[in-house]
């Protein structure tokens, strides 16, 4: 199987390019031949929302068929497509593609009226993160949707852990949490909760102790008896929920109930629904230190077996197989020539612009001489 990874290439203080392609070659097996493609205009840069990506396509906006094009050439060496992020590509272009294509998305609820509801439906197969948002696609007519689960990276544990050092080893902090405190919503629920525990160490964008040194966080962690979660929506939907766990760090998650479709509860993470009840839990596990152990250290051993990267991105791989199927009546050529055609025909449509706008009339009231080209 020969698969292109689209992915966001975002500023960041790290080269994303070559964290990517370190990923990738960290990934694959003989099986599996991975490259990466940057789905972003002018990287490093951000994504289009879906009202500018849309505008973008209606007009023909060069550097977005300049990439579209790029990325049809690419593709002509490939059977699967990933868009890794979700972003910038238009579904009718998308359903011109001769490859099996694939629609990750990690910002759902949040971001799905700008991101992903405009343009899943072109897709062959979507891969979502958020384990709560599957009955969300298919009431958009999505058939073949999927859990994707985040996991974590290499870098974000200590490998020498072990599950015997969890459950005899001395963690000094009691409570750790790293999220931004800026949103209203979390910030009241997290306002009350650390009032709770003025001994807790808070770090992120909002807090007074600012942010936490990156290349700290592992050793803090490992270090931390408790990992209280909190989202803004529903979840669970952020590399807390696999970091954590992989670190010995017993998880106190909101969204309990799709959080047990994740963990096992109570044994191998905590759940909760209201910031009282997890203020209520986490007194009760700091008292029993013996039932806290055992939950981390049965928490430790499903993230490092089953959300470890390279478990993680059998996920794709495994559901990419189930559903793969070809599309005889396709060929890149045709796409090629789509996208050359929607360039003329918006040039021409181009050219009527000024004309409408001087005598004030709706695009849609001229749409049947358009249609003539």
């Amino acid at each position: 199987m020969r698969i292109l990874l689209g992915y966001s290439y975002y500023q960041n203080p790290f080269d994303v390019k070559t964290w990517v392609n370190n990923w990738l070659l960290r990934i694959a097996d003989e099986n599996t031949y991975i490259e990466s493609f940057p789905l972003t205009i002018n990287p490093p840069a951000g994504r289009l929302v879906w009202k500018d990506l849309d505008a973008r396509w209606k007009r023909g906006d060069q550097e977005l068929l300049d990439l579209y094009k790029e990325l049809a050439q690419k593709l002509e060496n490939f059977d699967v497509f990933v868009n890794w992020n979700g972003i910038n590509l238009h579904p009718e272009f998308v359903l011109k593609l001769p490859t099996f294509n694939v629609y990750g998305c990690f910002d759902d609820p949040e971001s799905s009226d700008n991101l992903s509801k405009p343009v899943a439906y072109a897709y062959d197969l979507c891969m979502i993160g958020n384990i709560a948002e599957i009955e969300t696609y298919k009431s958009w007519g999505i058939k073949n949707v999927r859990f994707w689960p985040m996991g974590f990276f290499s870098s974000d544990y200590d490998p020498n852990l072990t599950y015997d050092t969890i459950l005899a080893g001395n963690r000094e902090t009691d409570i750790a949490l790293l999220c931004e405190r800026k949103s209203d919503w979390r910030a009241e629920r997290l306002d009350k909760f650390s009032k709770e525990f003025p001994n807790g160490k808070y770090y992120g964008q909002g807090w007074q102790a600012g942010f936490f040194p990156e290349d700290q966080k592992v050793k803090m962690y490992q270090n931390t008896k408790i990992g209280p979660n909190f989202h803004n929506s529903s979840g669970p939907i952020n590399f807390r929920t696999y970091t954590l766990p992989a670190n010995g760090v017993m998880l106190l998650c909101d969204n309990k109930s799709h959080l047990g479709e994740i963990f096992k509860l109570n044994e191998e993470a905590v759940g909760f629904d209201t910031v009282e009840e997890a203020i209520e839990l986490t007194k009760y596990y700091l008292s029993h230190d013996e039932e806290r152990r055992k939950i981390a250290a049965a928490g430790w051993k499903r993230a490092v077996t089953d959300y470890n990267e390279k478990a993680v991105f059998q996920v794709l791989i495994n559901a990419i197989k189930e559903q793969y199927f070809e599309k005889p009546n396709l060929n890149m050529e045709s796409a090629l020539i789509f996208l050359n055609n929607h360039k003329n025909h918006t040039k021409i449509k181009r050219l009527f612009y000024p004309f409408v706008k001087f005598i004030n009339l709706n695009l849609d009231r001229v749409s049947g001489i358009f249609k003539l080209f």
